[in-house]
């Protein structure tokens, strides 16, 4: 029970709190029926004694012998009601010995001898009722007289009992309803005391994997601000390291490039130097090492200028600390035409049918970095010529789909099963059997920089039930 109460702040407050406000209330509850006793017994004492005193008040003595002539309004007092009954006698106690004089004679007298004039009140069962018995001892006053009158008013205890059940009642369920209304009370004040901290998980949990931002709360509760801060010194060191590692990728990328491309220049210089020139076996082999050469260096330098696109599509821009206000709205339509005659010579080096499609009079506005997206868009183009294969047909084209812009590469090529359609957007994935030279990064970097803008990639099959359908998607801008 105690590890599941750790993982609420509620739930511990209530187990603790609960239990000791109830342990308060029942306290309060004993006392007050205390009180409630107190009170409902001296009400109605004073009513007994009342009766005594009027009792007293008719009590004569005429010549040698003791008269009580009470009025008819006193009489009616002891009358049998509904829910009481009242008993009284009056006794001569001369010589140490009593005699009843008038009323119930076996009435019971209190234990102890009772001092003149001093009214006493105790509590004793009579006939199966339990009584509350005024009693009263008066001196005759006669020179020669040594006895005393007892004065006895008793009635049965129901009547107080009932007031002081009734009144602790509503006291008790008083008790219980400022429990649970406390309790309510706790609840809501909790959850109002913590609704900084939703918003802090809100906030966390809409964030994109990239963004390392420090949370920023005004008014998250001093006792959590020390964990806010703990978690933003975790934030700041997360994205220190993404940081170095971005920069080490973008700048390991941008040292690669500048080698490679002289290389691969000299190279080719070389190839071409050796070209024409049969006229033995070592300048054939010489050329075909060249050859090689010059490949791997293509494969080096597309590679490291792939690294450098995933660095930056991996690193947000910081420079305004939103990154949507970095970019700028841009027609991805030109951007679209311009990757399409920029890899037309590449597509007819395979002999390829490279074809745009360009729907006339249509714009389509996003908000994006233009050079981001011509990467996203280019690796998109350059799978299709690479993995189509020779002499295949690659189209592509753009439109607008209700609020999207829809960028599409579709080849009749192999194709690419479905249930791999997903994971060759894993970076470095290659599919088991496909022998075209490539780095697994395209696919990759095209999600992550759509992605970036809001946008996402998706592989469908071909039209023609042949091939592969890219597809890149956009919001436009209103």
């Amino acid at each position: 029970m105690w590890p599941r109460l750790r993982g609420s702040l509620r739930r511990q407050l209530l187990v603790l709190l609960v239990p000791a406000l109830a342990l308060m209330m029942a306290v309060d509850t004993w006392f007050t029926y205390g009180t409630l006793r107190d009170a409902a017994n001296t009400a109605y004492d004073r009513s007994l004694y009342g009766s005594v005193r009027t009792i007293d008040n008719a009590i004569g003595m005429a010549g040698e012998s003791i008269q009580l002539s009470l009025p008819d309004a006193a009489m009616e007092m002891f009358e049998t009601a509904a829910q009481t009954h009242v008993f009284y006698r009056i006794s001569i106690e001369r010589d140490g010995r009593i005699e009843t004089l008038t009323g119930y004679d076996d009435l019971p007298l209190p234990k102890g001898a009772l001092v003149s004039n001093e009214t006493r009140f105790y509590d004793a069962a009579y006939r199966g009722d339990a009584v509350r018995i005024a009693a009263m001892a008066r001196p005759v006053y006669r020179p020669d007289a040594r006895m005393r009158v007892i004065i006895q008013v008793a009635e049965t205890a129901e009547p107080r009992a009932a007031l002081i059940g009734s009144v602790w009642r509503s006291a008790l369920l008083r008790d219980v309803g400022l429990i649970l209304l406390s309790a309510l009370i706790l609840v809501g004040g909790i959850t109002y005391v913590l609704k900084p901290l939703q918003r802090v998980r809100a906030d966390v949990r809409a964030r994109s994997p990239e963004d390392l931002t420090p949370l920023e709360f005004e008014h998250v509760p001093v006792e959590v601000r020390p964990l806010v801060d703990a978690v933003n010194l975790h934030v700041s060191r997360s994205e220190a390291m993404a940081q170095s590692q971005a920069q080490f990728i973008a700048d390991a990328a941008h040292q690669l490039r500048t080698p490679l491309a002289i290389l691969k220049t000299q190279a080719e210089y070389a190839q071409r130097q050796l070209q024409g020139r049969h006229d033995n076996a070592t300048h054939a082999a010489a050329a075909e090492a060249v050859g090689g050469i010059v490949t791997q260096l293509e494969q080096a330098a597309r590679l490291t200028n792939q690294l450098l696109a995933l660095a930056r599509a991996r690193q947000p821009a910081r420079d305004t600390g939103d990154e949507d206000a970095a970019l700028t709205v841009i027609d991805a339509l030109a951007v679209a035409e311009q990757v399409a005659l920029d890899y037309l010579p590449l597509a007819r080096g395979k002999q390829q049918d490279f074809g745009w499609e360009r729907p006339a009079g249509l714009t389509l506005p996003i908000r994006a970095d233009a050079a981001l997206l011509r990467e996203a868009f280019a690796n998109l183009v350059h799978n299709a010529i690479q993995y189509a294969g020779p002499r295949s047909r690659i189209t592509l084209s753009a439109a607008r789909r209700g609020r999207h812009a829809v960028l599409v590469v579709e080849d009749d090529g192999p194709g690419i099963p479905e249930a791999e359609r997903e994971k060759v957007f894993a970076r470095f994935y290659r599919r088991v059997g496909n022998a075209e030279p490539g780095s697994g990064l395209g696919l990759a970097i095209s999600r992550e920089m759509a992605a970036r803008f809001g946008g996402k990639v998706t592989l469908r099959e071909g039209v023609q039930g042949r091939g592969v359908r890219a597809e890149m998607e956009f919001l436009l801008v209103e």
